[in-house]
């Protein structure tokens, strides 16, 4: 550090003020508490006293004064790191960047690196990777079979590998905790994340392509899929935890999609979203509201043994295959106004604890309510029933009937084929007894 011609006087004074300051004092009580003694015995005494506060000054002085060094070595050791990360960054970011597809991969690796050593970096290179995966490119189907394609499918399979490596909490070595993943828009090819743990995550507008499987991963806040494209054959989304809200409204499953025993803890939104392969809801619970208002379900609807703690909103659902609600618990109001059930609709042993309103809803095929419990009257006021069926495996709830209609005019449908009925309730049934079932299973 340098020094002004001053800085030697201060110090000389930060030494000499203390020491003749003690001295002086010192002298002063021993001739006032010990007249008697001689004056070289005081003095002697005195003199002693102000080495030993000059030895006490000199001790501090050194001491801050190796302290300054230390703090100073140790910012310059922490500049240096900061240089030397900030290098190896900008060197990684650029690779990545290449238009050779060896290099872009050895950009990723080294971003891979730098985040594993470096906690700060983590968050950061988490979004270079994800920015890359965003980066237009043509999904499997579309995309010739030129050598830039394999190579560039190979550089973006092993971001998605980096990816859930290091996003599952099992190595705690290997494990980047609170982090946060954008892959709005991306192109992913065989996604997988499976056991990971996420903060937050958007995969909004995303296109998955080949098989997804994001069983057992826990989503600690939002996770958005709105519009998202799942043209593989099988989505697997088994066991899943959303801590927070999932939104699914207009997302499209092309082939099968699985959501057994996952949980919803915040709001469950399917709003608009397309089904075309069979939807697994079995053992779902959906602790808050489940919305499925005007979903199309193109294959079948399993939501044996269910749980809906909020309330379930189906209304304008369209069902053009099974629909199977056996067991299901609604414990919040269930509203399927206007809701189409174009084959066999069960709700065989459903517990119906509010009110279920299925108001204006069209039933094609046969309808179970085996057993079902409502503990308020069912609500199927306005409901059209396909009569030019067999319908010898109906069972409605107690009281309901169906009503042929009275003319050409009145059997038809505006937007449907066939011959249709009306449901009508003839007289209000005793409201029935709760059965203790217990706690669903798969309750959260």
């Amino acid at each position: 550090m340098e020094r002004t011609p001053w800085s030697w006087w201060r110090m000389a004074a930060l030494i000499t003020a203390p020491v003749f300051g003690a001295a002086a004092i010192a002298l002063a009580v021993l001739l006032m508490a010990s007249p008697d003694n001689t004056v070289s015995e005081i003095t002697r005494s005195a003199v002693l006293v102000g080495a030993l506060t000059a030895g006490a000054m000199g001790l501090l002085l050194l001491g801050r004064h190796f302290w300054r060094v230390e703090n100073a070595a140790n910012a310059k050791e922490h500049d240096a790191d900061e240089r030397r990360g900030a290098d190896a960054y900008a060197r990684a970011a650029d690779q990545l960047g290449s238009d050779k597809a060896p290099v872009r991969l050895a950009g990723l690796y080294a971003l891979e690196r730098l985040a594993q050593v470096d906690k700060q970096y983590r968050q950061t290179i988490v979004n270079v990777v994800c920015s890359y995966l965003r980066m237009p490119y043509a999904p499997p189907e579309q995309a010739g079979d030129s050598v830039g394609d394999v190579a560039e499918r190979g550089v973006r399979l092993a971001a998605q590998r980096m990816l859930a490596t290091h996003l599952k909490p099992t190595d705690e070595d290997t494990f980047w905790p609170d982090v946060d993943l954008d892959l709005a828009g991306a192109t992913l090819i065989d996604f997988t994340l499976v056991g990971c743990r996420v903060r937050a995550a958007s995969f909004e507008r995303a296109h998955f392509a080949g098989d997804i499987s994001l069983s057992g991963t826990q989503f600690g806040a939002d996770v958005k899929f709105g519009n998202a494209r799942f043209v593989s054959r099988r989505a697997d989304l088994r066991g899943v935890w959303f801590a927070g809200s999932a939104d699914f409204v207009g997302a499209g499953f092309a082939g099968d999609v699985e959501f057994v025993g996952s949980k919803f803890t915040a709001p469950a939104l399917f709003g608009k979203a397309v089904f075309a392969g069979t939807a697994d809801f079995t053992q779902v619970a959906f602790n808050s509201a489940g919305h499925f208002r005007t979903v199309m379900f193109v294959g079948r609807a399993e939501f044996p043994g269910a749980w809906f703690a909020g309330d379930a909103d189906f209304s304008g659902a369209a069902f053009a295959k099974d629909a199977m609600f056996n067991g299901v618990r609604f414990n919040g109001q269930v509203e399927a106004l206007g809701a189409y059930f174009a084959a066999h609709c069960s709700f065989r042993g459903a517990y119906f604890t509010r009110n279920g309103d299925m108001r204006a809803s069209r039933f094609a095929g046969n309808v179970d309510f085996t057993e079902a419990w409502f503990a308020a009257t069912a609500m199927l006021d306005g409901g059209r029933v396909r009569v030019d069926t067999d319908r010898s495996l109906s069972i409605w709830p107690n009281g309901w009937v169906i009503r042929e209609p009275r003319d050409e005019v009145d059997s038809r449908l505006a937007d449907r084929e066939g011959v249709w009925g009306y449901l009508i309730r003839l007289n209000a049934p005793e409201k029935p007894v709760a059965a203790d079932r217990g706690a669903p299973p798969n309750a959260p």
